[in-house]
């Protein structure tokens, strides 16, 4: 399964306005936002399921907490 909107934002085809970006998440400005402040916060490694999560998804999922938290 893949989460097109992300997969084209990860791989520069749809351009972003990037606010934070660290080795493993990516914030961004939504560029078709609901709001008026509308920011996503990705992971950079797709994860499928949260049922099939490794000890490296769990940590990079923590980063996208740490990210969210710092903007």
């Amino acid at each position: 399964m893949s989460d097109f909107y992300c997969d084209e934002v990860l791989s520069n085809k749809t351009k972003v306005e990037k606010i934070m970006e660290t080795e493993n998440v990516l914030a961004f400005y939504h560029t078709r936002p609901s709001y008026k402040s509308h920011i996503v916060v990705i992971p950079k490694k797709h994860i499928d399921s949260l049922i099939s999560l490794t000890d490296d998804d769990i940590l990079a999922s923590f980063n996208i907490y740490q990210t969210a938290i710092l903007i």
